[in-house]
């Protein structure tokens, strides 16, 4: 799936037409940002207004009922799109009000789209002009990428369907605005999913490391692009052997490959963590070798690989581009080894900014770039504020917390929350967002949502529906989830309230809390969103005509 510009200023109006002399499908459109479920109706379809600018995407969603079982359904467009058949995922249990599933702290969470169990559309499987449903529901999408190069018009497009010799059809208006979406790269804002380069040859049965897989890697990378991620991982263990040798060329082929296909900065893994995965423990374990880092046999483990490092990112160039985790969400158990780690690296790897998912303000002199969650974001925002002040970027980041009403991305969750992850990083002047699962499976994604927390195993401590991913390994290669979309459009909104918190702060300010306060308090209405989004993009063509 290519990084093609995509938004449209668009205007659906939905208008049905049966050429046959009896109607023997439904057929509905709904807003891509609208939940629909394997048994939703098509007697309460979205009638939808929607402007989108350039560099951006078109999408509807297309709902049948009363389909003929394994008779071919027929489509075409009167302008060339991309056509896909939404699959469903199940949602075995709720998220919970505060975390993991409802059953880890057993209260109930009514903060959710519908109540579990349930199948949910969520997966974007790429087909031509027809298929042959064996279900007589049936759910399909189709999208046009929208070029910076378009010319801002309105058109009309119309979808064409046959069954069994009867045809319909829908008109929908498409307004393509002045508005542009700046491609996505250094100057757009950090966004990181971590992925894991083994789970996508496992999960495509390809050989590690062959040219089969690292061409699947380069497909990964392109779905990246194309949701606007703009920050990739490298995990040190890699790279390196068994005796902390560095392979520097096969670092550099990596960087350079991925750096080829359009990501910006480099996202380097933890280089330790707790030892034996002990929350309670006061000190850190490397992960190449295993030396703890509180000895003398640790730290210069420690200063042979990281030294190596550096020489690396010097003599490449990435020094302006690299960002280095120490060890993931340190606490203040942890702190002061933390700390005194955080020291050596600046001496071994000087002018590499650390940046860390940790809420424990006993960092304050160690974290570069600060990614609490959330809801501690929110929490401890003047905090953040004055570390802002202090020159610190603040990033945010969600994981299996937090639940209830705050922004996450799970399944069960509303896809305007994937959306305002943008809104938020707006109005809070911060600099990225990460989670930790692009692709971290454990089971079959297609089959199983909520899956075991892999420390925990056979308890109720488990990983909500939907949080190891938000893509899918398909047949041929990677296949976008509709959550990992929403997360597209949310950071393309961020670039334009950028463009127009800068030439008009009044009208931001207004559009933003119409829309967007807190990240648990924001409208979960897609037309109310729409029309502020249809707003903001009507603004910024408004300035660009003066």
């Amino acid at each position: 799936m290519a990084n093609r510009p995509i938004e449209v200023p668009i205007i659906y109006s939905a208008i049905t037409t049966c050429v046959a002399s009896l109607l023997s499908v439904d057929i509905a459109l709904y807003d891509e940002l609208t939940p629909l479920y394997v048994d939703s109706k098509t007697n309460a379809h979205d009638i939808v207004e929607f402007d989108a600018p350039r560099n951006s995407y078109f999408a509807l969603h297309i709902l049948f009922n009363n389909l003929n079982i394994d008779e071919e359904l027929i489509f075409d467009s009167s302008i060339a799109g991309d056509w896909y058949q939404l699959l469903a995922v199940p949602v075995e249990e709720n998220t919970g009000l505060n975390s993991r599933t409802e059953q880890f702290d057993g209260l109930n969470n009514i903060h959710i789209i519908r109540e579990a169990p349930f199948e949910i559309y969520e997966v974007l499987k790429p087909i031509q002009n027809l298929i042959q449903p064996d279900k007589k529901t049936l759910a399909l999408r189709f999208e046009i990428p929208i070029s910076e190069k378009m010319n801002p018009e309105a058109k009309e497009i119309v979808l064409n369907f046959t069954q069994n010799n009867k045809k319909y059809s829908k008109k929908i208006n498409l307004n393509i605005h002045e508005a542009i979406v700046p491609p996505s790269g250094k100057s757009t804002i950090c966004y990181t999913n971590w992925f894991n380069i083994n789970k996508i040859a496992t999960y495509h049965n390809l050989e590690k490391n062959s040219p089969e897989h690292l061409e699947m890697v380069d497909k990964y990378v392109d779905l990246m692009r194309r949701g606007r991620q703009n920050t990739f991982w490298v995990s040190w263990t890699h790279f390196f052997s068994d005796d902390l040798i560095l392979d520097k060329n096969k670092l550099k082929n990596y960087i350079n490959r991925l750096t080829k296909a359009g990501m910006w900065w480099i996202e380097c893994a933890p280089l330790a963590h707790r030892p034996n995965g002990d929350w309670g423990s006061p000190y850190l374990q490397l992960r190449m070798g295993g030396g703890m880092l509180h000895t003398e046999d640790g730290q210069r483990d420690l200063k042979l690989v990281s030294t190596q490092l550096m020489e690396s990112i010097e003599e490449f160039g990435w020094t302006d581009r690299w960002l280095q985790h120490i060890a993931d969400e340190p606490t203040d158990t942890n702190a002061v080894q933390y700390d005194h780690v955080a020291s050596l690296l600046d001496t071994y790897m000087p002018h590499i900014p650390i940046v860390e998912a940790t809420m424990s303000r006993k960092l304050k002199n160690a974290v570069d770039v600060w990614c609490p969650q959330v809801q501690k974001f929110e929490e401890n925002i003047d905090f953040f504020a004055d570390q802002q002040k202090e020159g610190k970027s603040i990033w945010t980041y969600t994981c299996l917390i937090p639940g209830g009403k705050w922004l996450n991305r799970l399944l069960d969750m509303e896809r305007l929350r994937q959306v305002y992850f943008g809104w938020a990083a707006s109005k809070y002047q911060l600099s990225g967002y990460l989670h930790w699962g692009l692709n971290q499976y454990y089971g079959n994604p297609f089959e199983q949502s909520v899956v075991d927390h892999p420390a925990m195993p056979n308890t109720t401590n488990k990983l909500p529906a939907g949080d190891t991913h938000v893509i899918y390994p398909g047949l041929d290669g990677p296949w976008s989830g509709l959550r990992f979309e929403a997360h597209r459009i949310g950071f393309e909104d961020y670039e334009l309230l950028k463009q127009l918190k800068q030439q008009n702060t009044a009208k931001y300010s207004n559009l933003m809390s119409e829309i967007f306060r807190k990240y648990n308090d924001y409208e979960t209405d897609v037309k109310k969103y729409r029309s502020i989004r249809k707003h903001l993009i009507k603004s910024l063509n408004e300035i660009s005509a003066k």
